[in-house]
């Protein structure tokens, strides 16, 4: 900010008019004005020559070759460093894809899981990518299906993943068996994964009570060592497909609708002679952005991403659709250009924004703050972690019960924890150090 300095004054000489003594008669001419208290400016202006403080010093030293920014809610800087400088948004970036959704399909939305039934007596499912179907929405979906499908004994399973299309991979994702590698789909159950126990003397079992041990789960067991592991069930499409047939199987038989055996497994397209029996319906989208932004479930991210693909350019969802719907409500409803986004879930490190851009989602954002996850009772807030990657971002609380944006983006930090100090330091320095100044 550039501040205009006085005109320097002007010395009166002995030949002094009557009319040059009217500019110092002024200010006495508001004594008979009424008076206005002028409240004075609560948070300091870091971009006006001030001493640096011991606060400013070190969050300078832990942000090296990092950015930060805090802005007030009158988009007033309070603190900046290097906030143009484009970097690695890492897991924040789900904060603009959960923006996305939710100001397109509304917080009340739910995701369809259709059922059907085929001429030939095939229990059919079409899904539509949601990500919040577990083991506990299959148990709720046999219930409702028992009075439709008593006295059946049912050909087999019927599956329709079209609305996805087939074989995508999420740049930045490995093959590797960790849960936020798992790969995305139509219809998928538990987040594309399965979670089990294995003891010391190699015998294998579920991990949670509410999910049954499947031929499937037991054979990706076998190699893993004792103890319990949550293992993605990777791009096999054919096996993701089995596992979910396997596990509604059991469901249904909880509750007495049963299969022919062996149990028949097709994987196409609906067939038009079906007819439609049960919809189910996912959690609102608000909890399952408040999951997403809590756990940062790179999954869950993408199964959004693909879904808001294809309500702006249509089926089957793609990555390429979802990129491009992200990017043109980046650019169009947010404002944003000269980013780059490659994926909704922060996973890809060619993805790049800088944090001023970081703060104008989060400022479009501020309806759903609550849907952040608390830390300290001082910030809502997402964190992003990537190899060498370390990010913050969501609201400071302020005593005054002001919600202010911030951003914190580190690159190769010493350690990941820097950003807490850095967000715990840039509180103090301007909540906490001002209200004792004031």
């Amino acid at each position: 900010m550039n501040i205009k300095q006085p005109d320097p004054c002007y010395r009166y000489g002995s030949h002094t008019s009557v009319w040059e003594f009217i500019p110092l008669l002024i200010p006495f001419l508001f004594l008979l004005l009424p008076v206005h208290t002028l409240k004075a400016a609560k948070y300091p202006d870091f971009n006006s020559p001030q001493p640096t403080s011991q606060n400013t010093r070190q969050i300078t030293r832990y942000l090296k070759k990092g950015s930060a920014l805090v802005m007030d809610q009158n988009s007033q800087v309070l603190f900046t460093y290097n906030a143009d400088k484009p970097m690695v948004p890492a897991s924040i970036l789900k904060i603009a894809t959960a923006d996305a959704v939710l100001t397109t399909f509304g917080e009340d939305y739910k995701i369809a899981t259709e059922f059907y039934l085929s001429s030939n007596n095939y229990l059919i499912i079409k899904g539509y990518g949601d990500p919040s179907l577990v083991s506990e929405s299959l148990s709720d979906i046999a219930r409702h299906l028992k009075p439709i499908l008593k006295n059946r004994i049912l050909k087999g399973v019927w599956l329709d993943n079209s609305f996805f299309k087939a074989h995508q991979k999420v740049n930045g994702q490995s093959s590797s068996d960790n849960p936020y590698d798992a790969s995305i789909g139509a219809l998928v159950v538990n987040y594309n994964t399965i979670f089990v126990h294995k003891s010391r003397q190699g015998e294998i079992s579920s991990a949670e009570p509410q999910t049954p041990l499947t031929s499937t789960a037991r054979f990706l067991a076998k190699s893993i060592s004792f103890g319990k592991h949550r293992i993605n069930l990777g791009g096999r499409e054919a096996l993701t497909l089995k596992y979910f047939a396997e596990l509604l199987q059991i469901k249904l038989q909880q509750q007495d609708i049963y299969f022919e055996q062996p149990l028949s497994i097709v994987h196409k397209s609906l067939p038009p002679e079906s007819s439609k029996i049960y919809t189910h319906y996912s959690r609102p989208l608000s909890e399952i952005v408040q999951q997403l932004l809590h756990y940062s479930n790179n999954f869950t991210a993408n199964q959004l991403l693909l879904i808001l693909g294809a309500r702006a350019y249509g089926i089957p969802a793609d990555l390429n659709k979802g990129q491009k719907a992200l990017n043109h409500y980046l650019s169009n409803t947010i404002g944003l250009d000269k980013f780059i986004l490659v994926e909704g879930s922060g996973l890809s490190r060619l993805n790049q924004f800088t944090a001023e851009q970081m703060i104008s989602i989060l400022q479009h954002f501020k309806p759903y703050h609550y849907l952040l996850r608390e830390y300290d009772k001082k910030f809502l807030a997402k964190t992003g972690t990537l190899k060498g990657i370390a990010t913050f971002a969501g609201f400071m609380l302020a005593p005054d019960e002001q919600i202010v944006p911030f951003v914190i983006m580190l690159d190769k930090p010493e350690y990941s924890r820097y950003r807490y100090k850095i967000a715990e330091l840039l509180y103090e320095l301007l909540f906490v150090n001002q209200n004792k100044q004031l």
